[in-house]
């Protein structure tokens, strides 16, 4: 066989549905042009990209979907039970983040969603 001959290749399995998770969140800050993120641990199943969840703020929920996982600064696909993890979502910006008065305005309060959960599906 040369080096660019074709191998017999077996099919690859098809990637499994998504499972549950609940990611618990430590902090929130925002990056400029990239947006929001979360960072936390996830406490049960599995995150994945595209896997939609729910985020649950003091102020009500909201649909979510996990558009980037970032782990040790490193791009993944995913996040499993134990890892911490920052996440970028869709549908959640900068306008959902609680405030506190500051030096010349406001700024992010980063605390305030410190405990919530975003529990996937």
């Amino acid at each position: 066989m040369g080096i660019f001959s074709k191998k017999d290749r077996k099919a690859q399995p098809a990637p499994e549905g998504f499972v549950p998770f609940t990611f618990t969140v430590s902090t929130v800050f925002a990056i400029p042009m990239r947006g929001p993120a979360l960072v936390g641990t996830v406490t049960d199943g599995e995150m994945r990209i595209g896997q939609s969840a729910v985020l649950l703020l003091p102020s009500g929920p909201i649909k979510v979907t996990v558009a980037k996982i970032d782990k040790a600064r490193k791009k993944a696909a995913f996040a499993s039970e134990g890892e911490e993890a920052g996440v970028f979502l869709t549908g959640f910006t900068t306008e959902h983040i609680p405030v506190a008065p500051g030096q010349n305005g406001s700024v992010i309060d980063a605390g305030a969603m410190a405990g919530c959960v975003l529990a996937g599906h």
